[in-house]
């Protein structure tokens, strides 16, 4: 059996990529990893709350990573030279997040017995998703996991993921979640 860890960002972007394993019909081999130390405050616990009732839903596990705030800060000023503030959203800032989310999530599914590996950030309507897939793909390669590539369409993954949080009942929120991201808004 092919064990897949799904990285989970939030409910909204795992809900069309759950819809598409379950209509291809390998969703029982998916576990959601939601581990997104980027998410602040009370907004991680309402995401947090979310993914877990689409893994009722759709019947799979949810796993919920450490929340290793302070150690991504530390990550990111460390890969930055400027203030962490001062970068645009979706630059160099948001790259150096998905690399550290995208690696420790990685690491976790090798030490635990996964076979495969994707990201919903992949289908992410409005993150830079090729950069996205050949960082996944590179650690993947790293790690010795199998890559799968999501190929689903980034505009019809995002409306159909509309249409099932309205189904659903499913909190849609507007920023990716971290402190920096909440003034974009």
């Amino acid at each position: 059996m092919n064990k897949i860890l799904l990285h989970t960002c939030c409910a909204p972007c795992a809900l069309p990529v759950l819809d598409y394993f379950e209509n291809n019909g390998n969703i029982s081999d998916i576990t959601l990893f939601f581990f997104n130390p980027n998410i602040y405050g009370e907004e991680y616990i309402k995401r947090l709350e979310y993914v877990k009732k689409i893994g009722e839903h759709y019947k799979v596990f949810v796993i919920e990573g450490e929340n290793k705030h302070d150690r991504w800060l530390t990550y990111l000023k460390d890969s930055l030279e400027n203030e962490l503030e001062s970068y645009i959203e979706n630059g160099l800032r948001c790259q150096s997040c998905f690399k550290f989310r995208l690696e420790e999530s990685i690491i976790y599914a090798k030490h635990n017995g996964f076979d495969s590996f994707c990201s919903t950030l992949q289908t992410n309507l409005y993150k830079d998703t090729e950069f996205i897939n050949n960082e996944t793909k590179r650690l993947c390669d790293k790690y010795g996991l199998d890559f799968i590539e999501l190929t689903l369409d980034k505009k019809i993954a995002y409306e159909r993921g509309k249409e099932l949080c309205k189904e659903l009942d499913i909190y849609r929120q507007k920023f990716c979640g971290c402190e920096f991201s909440i003034n974009v808004v």
